[in-house]
């Protein structure tokens, strides 16, 4: 999703599939995160980046950014001490392990019509205008995007502003440390797998990809503005304001509260119980997840306080 802080949230988690959803034409994947990048400072800075020890275990949980800017490269030192001191690496999904054709078929399963049903059926006639009105600002015909769902659609439409801005999943943090973590030989794990992350993209009723769908084409001028703010955030490593701003702006949909619910809190749940297995092991983790799931009453840090004494790191 691309409007709304809730809607760049979506926008820029999913498009950790970009890659793959170039095979299919375009799939752009969803939820914000936060990485740190080096600048001169001249006072110590928080970062999106905490720790904690239990047992034999150390644990580093670092908030990413799924799509970024080459200038937000290279990396604080203390992301890049964390993961020279991680023997372990974990994402959310390990992209490193999934197969295209498998992805494009579940892809086309998931997030595609069965012809002839094309997604005019499913839009409101003002949404509808709404989506010829951009396809014909960015020179792009109907039948390029009438077979895709809603949510797939946006998701799209997500990924094309997220390039104009300047954002390329290739670049972020997810990526760039899978593929370093690949060329160091270090163990990748996950938190999630994609055929968890897709079906919790998709299961959504169709009225409610829908009206997601025509506040995204509604509201799109806005997320250029939306995305700096959240920037800011996460420069200053506060990831309560970043959800704080993300439900702010949800606040306007009522219908859809749950959506974010089951886009971050329930996920925080899982992921945070996932957390708490790897703490019972031994060995040194790096644990890479959106930023938005760590701030907030529900987010993964105030889940494990607790359990154990978890530190922000600073620079």
């Amino acid at each position: 999703m691309i409007i709304s802080c809730g809607r760049v949230q979506y926008m820029l988690e999913a498009s950790m599939y970009s890659k793959h959803a170039r095979v299919l034409s375009t799939l752009a994947a969803i939820l914000l995160g936060l990485l740190l990048f080096t600048t001169a400072q001249s006072e110590e800075r928080k970062l999106c980046l905490w720790s904690f020890e239990s047992g034999e275990s150390q644990i580093f949980l670092l908030g990413s950014i799924h799509a970024m800017r080459k200038s937000m490269y290279p990396l604080a030192t203390p992301i890049v001490h964390a993961f020279n001191q991680a023997d372990k690496v974990v994402f959310e999904v390990d992209l490193t392990r999934l197969n295209a054709y498998e992805m494009n078929k579940v892809m086309q399963k998931k997030g595609m019509y069965e012809p002839p049903e094309t997604i005019r059926q499913d839009l409101r006639p003002e949404t509808f205008i709404l989506l010829k009105n951009y396809l014909r600002t960015n020179q792009m015909p109907l039948a390029q995007v009438e077979r895709m769902k809603p949510w797939y659609l946006m998701l799209t439409i997500g990924q094309r502003e997220l390039s104009r801005l300047g954002f390329d999943a290739e670049l972020g943090i997810d990526r760039y440390l899978q593929q370093l973590a690949l060329h160091e030989d270090k163990e990748i794990l996950q938190l999630e797998t994609f055929g968890e992350q897709i079906n919790l993209l998709s299961s959504d009723p169709i009225a409610l990809q829908e009206l997601s769908l025509r506040v995204s084409l509604e509201e799109r001028q806005n997320v250029a503005q939306e995305l700096e703010e959240l920037l800011a955030a996460w420069e200053d490593g506060n990831a309560d304001r970043m959800l704080e701003m993300t439900l702010q702006s949800t606040a306007e949909y009522p219908e859809l509260t749950k959506q974010m619910d089951n886009l971050i809190d329930k996920r925080n749940i899982r992921m945070a119980e996932r957390i708490r297995a790897y703490a019972d092991t031994s060995g040194t983790y790096l644990i890479v997840v959106g930023a938005l799931h760590m701030g907030g009453k529900n987010g993964i840090i105030k889940l494990l306080q607790d359990d154990y004494r978890i530190t922000q790191q600073t620079y």
